[in-house]
């Protein structure tokens, strides 16, 4: 009894084993999850989040050098031969032992406002790190959805080209049962044959281009190669329907939001920090400092006074005061102010440059999206009138009315008229999302 229940133990966990695996490999991904997948395991996504807490630290840094500093010291020294007995300050051949202990404390007092200046430095440059890493995140979920798209696109021209396959198949069959019939010829029987060898020709090719996007995928995502993905082909981010919002009000929010403006934006403030520390190194400088310090001394051959009288007695006390002012460096630090000055220039041209960028990129994307439109419009009307012009065809051939050549043609254009329009679809649908991600709408949002 007892091994009969233990084998029925092991049978249902293996069932329920084969079954999850089963529920792994059938998942189907959609645009959402393919992103997020390849967001999270992005290798530049890590690097730049390694970056970012470099960045932290720094800023961290910057801030506890507003504190003074403190050391401390312990030193320990034995002397043999001739040496200085710290008792007398005389020459003595006798063997000594000397300990020595310290505390010193220093402060800047004013450097040209240097120090403030690191601190919002590394204060931007943390924003900044944390701006490059959305726009890392950004780029990552862009490639993905174009390598999904183009992978949808190969599934379902797969799907076509099967079609037409079997449809060429059918045709032959028909063909054949004509020529038995005596109401075609061998010619046109040789035609359909080659008609289906070319239709099967390109469903290899088609085949062979959908592995390719399918490992292209694979690879934006950081996906396992070897593992088996399945795509949602029927995915749909919205209704097609032409953009309705000014292209002026969609720019105005891209300058604003992408993480290249506000990236731009910051090297700018960054380089006026650098300029303005180059002007604070003119300046002179203030330092202080203070310090407490003891010693203990021993003669090897004598009793010493005791520990804690020395350590009492030898105590010492200082306080000091720097100031040190620039007044030639052999012209190092105007040569600085000069490029800095130059440096601020440059990343405000970038800077313009970048909103002229983004500007051209929504302003094509808009172009983009109600010209695919326009196009699915037409290719779906040129479909319904191949479609139909293909029924009419198919029929006058079994009619006895129209070659297999002229059928043939037919067909390929009522499949390359299919095709255009899966094109125009799936192109509206990836710059529908480009354009909702130009407007602020995240591209991991529904």
């Amino acid at each position: 009894m007892k091994k009969w229940m233990t084998c029925a133990w092991v049978c249902g966990l293996s069932i329920l084993g084969v079954y999850g695996q089963e529920n792994d490999s059938l998942h189907v991904w959609n645009l959402q999850e393919c992103m997020r997948y390849a967001i999270e395991n992005s290798p530049r996504a890590v690097r730049q989040q390694l970056a970012n807490a470099n960045l932290k630290v720094s800023y961290h840094e910057a801030i506890l050098r507003h504190l003074p500093s403190l050391s401390g010291s312990v030193g320990l020294s034995a002397g043999f031969g001739r040496n200085v007995d710290p008792s007398t300050n005389a020459y003595t051949t006798v063997n000594t032992l000397n300990n020595s202990y310290g505390v010193n404390a220093g402060i800047t007092v004013f450097n040209g406002l240097q120090l403030l200046n690191n601190t919002r430095a590394g204060k931007i440059a943390k924003l900044r790190g944390e701006e490059q890493q959305k726009q890392t995140e950004d780029n990552v979920a862009l490639e993905t959805l174009t390598a999904y798209f183009d992978y949808t696109y190969t599934l379902r021209t797969r799907t076509l080209a099967r079609e037409q396959v079997e449809a060429s198949r059918e045709n032959l069959r028909q063909g054949r049962h004509m020529k038995e019939l005596g109401l075609r010829g061998a010619a046109d029987v040789a035609q359909l044959e080659a008609s289906l060898a070319a239709d099967e020709y390109n469903l290899t090719k088609v085949e062979n281009n959908a592995r390719t996007r399918e490992l292209q995928l694979k690879e934006v995502m950081n996906f396992p190669p070897e593992e088996t993905i399945r795509i949602d082909t029927a995915y749909r981010y919205a209704e097609p329907a032409p953009e309705t919002a000014e292209v002026s009000e969609i720019v105005d929010v891209a300058t604003a939001m992408m993480p290249d403006t506000r990236m731009s934006m910051m090297n700018v403030r960054l380089a006026k920090l650098d300029l303005s520390t180059a002007k604070g190194m003119l300046f002179p400088s203030l330092s202080a400092s203070a310090g407490i310090g003891t010693s203990y001394f021993k003669n090897l051959k004598h009793d010493a006074t005791p520990f804690h009288k020395q350590f009492k007695d030898n105590l010492s006390k200082s306080v000091s005061a720097s100031l040190s002012v620039p007044i030639f460096s052999a012209w190092s630090r105007p040569s600085n102010l000069i490029r800095q000055r130059n440096n601020l220039r440059s990343t405000e041209q970038t800077h313009i440059e970048t909103q002229r960028r983004i500007a051209v990129e929504v302003e094509q994307a808009v172009l983009d999206l109600n010209g695919a439109y326009a196009e699915r419009i037409q290719a779906e009307k040129q479909v319904q009138a191949r479609l139909l012009a293909y029924k009419v065809a198919r029929y006058k051939y079994q009619e006895g009315l129209l070659s297999a050549l002229d059928l043939q043609t037919t067909s390929n254009q009522l499949l390359e008229a299919r095709a255009t329009l899966l094109n125009a679809e799936l192109t509206w649908q990836a710059k529908r999302k480009l354009v909702d991600y130009y407007k602020g709408i995240p591209l991991l949002a529904e």
